[in-house]
């Protein structure tokens, strides 16, 4: 993995990146390509796609977890997730919304605990 600065549209301003690399199998199909991780989601990811990576905020906290980076510098709260049920750390980004860093799945925030995002 590589780390790089990139313009983001959303938060008019460089962010931090990580770019997974996709495996190298000489000769065979890869898995997947390389995935684009934006390491500084936050209260301005409120659209449904981030400009950058053209994924949901909560699908960029799942690659964070798939690719076992930290959450260290996110604002975070532990709760208890209502999709896979763990009590997690739930990354939170746009009005009101958290990702598990357990599942990656995405849920409405208020004060207290999490709700299934619709």
């Amino acid at each position: 993995m590589k780390s790089q600065q990139m313009y983001c549209g959303a938060c008019d301003r460089e962010v931090w990146v990580m770019i997974s690399e996709a495996p190298t199998n000489e000769g065979q199909a890869t898995l997947h390509d390389d995935e684009l991780i934006c390491l500084e989601i936050g209260a301005r990811c409120t659209g449904a796609l981030c400009p950058m990576g053209a994924e949901a905020p909560n699908a960029m906290v799942g690659r964070l977890v798939r690719n076992g980076l930290p959450t260290a510098g996110m604002r975070t709260v532990t709760s208890r997730c209502p999709s896979c049920g763990l009590t997690a750390e739930m990354v939170l980004y746009g009005e009101g919304k958290a990702a598990c860093t357990a599942c990656g799945s995405p849920a409405r925030w208020t004060v207290g605990h999490a709700e299934p995002l619709d």
